[in-house]
């Protein structure tokens, strides 16, 4: 019966958290915040926060520190589309110790050169803009419940106003059995402060989720996710995914998000291990700005 009712409490949440919340539609600053920073939430649209299968996912699952069986670092690219003039990179670290994960993360968002205009849309010149974030994290896995929070601090940069944010993350997921297990996370919890004048929003987000697990189809173990997401200032998305396992060595994924405030995605990808060595690759559409190429790199020692 508990375990029930933790998964009512968090389905209900995440319908529901995002009609108090006051921020406008796309109100929110900081939105590299909620990129997907690796190319397995990219390939199944962002979901599975129940089931996190790597650190590479910290930067926007906190439960993903409790995945490290091994001491991890990697390294996550995004290659944007032509039509979109940035670069983006995180690396992650976590480290494993008894019923305990420790993390670390750090990711970087560059701009090329931007066009300034005024009110009348003419051209008066070029700025540059950028934002970072470090993070440090503890998860907690002592039995089926497991729990992971973590503190960031952020930085965006446009022109020559730069902002700061202050925010936290938390997490938490029980295995109802080995078949199925639920999580939620709420990431982005804090403050933001003002460029000049102008008020800020963090990207404050909820997302809950549930996780069905096939050990044994034919030659692969089967994952199946399904989560809604809430940000504070955009609508209820539905997002679903599906990883083909081949004993832990190839992996493949696809995922699709219905998006009613933007357009919906289709998104797949796949996952290589070799050894004490991971790599990964993603590709996320985007109808308006073409897609992206999502990268990873890791190594287990």
């Amino acid at each position: 019966m508990k375990k029930i009712l933790f998964l009512l409490s968090i389905l209900s949440m995440a319908c529901f958290a995002g009609d108090y919340w006051n921020a406008d539609p796309g109100a929110s600053s900081m939105k590299f915040l909620y990129l997907k920073a690796s190319p397995r939430q990219a390939a199944i649209s962002g979901a599975g926060v129940a089931f996190p299968a790597s650190p590479a996912e910290l930067a926007r699952n906190p439960l993903a520190s409790l995945s490290a069986e091994k001491a991890e670092i990697g390294l996550n690219q995004i290659i944007f589309s032509d039509d979109v003039d940035a670069h983006f990179t995180s690396l992650y670290y976590a480290l494993p110790y008894k019923q305990f994960a420790f993390s670390a993360g750090l990711e970087f968002l560059g701009y090329g050169d931007l066009e300034g205009r005024d009110e009348d849309g003419f051209l008066t010149g070029e700025y540059s803009s950028s934002a970072y974030a470090l993070q440090l994290g503890v998860g907690f896995s002592p039995n089926m419940f497991r729990w992971a929070v973590s503190a960031r601090f952020a930085s965006q940069t446009i022109d020559d106003a730069t902002a700061f944010g202050f925010l936290a993350d938390a997490g938490a997921m029980v295995n109802l059995n080995k078949y199925f297990s639920f999580g939620a996370s709420l990431t982005n919890v804090g403050y933001v402060t003002s460029y000049e004048s102008e008020h800020e929003v963090p990207p404050t987000a909820l997302q809950s989720g549930i996780t069905a697990l096939i050990p044994k189809l034919y030659i692969f173990s089967v994952a199946l996710h399904a989560d809604l997401y809430r940000r504070a200032d955009s609508d209820m998305h539905f997002l679903t995914g599906l990883e083909l396992a081949y004993h832990d060595i190839l992996v493949l994924r696809m995922g699709y998000a219905l998006r009613p405030d933007t357009e919906d995605g289709l998104s797949g990808g796949l996952g290589i291990h070799f050894g004490k060595i991971e790599v990964e690759y993603a590709y996320a559409a985007n109808p308006s700005l073409g897609g992206n190429h999502h990268l990873r790199l890791g190594l287990k020692f």
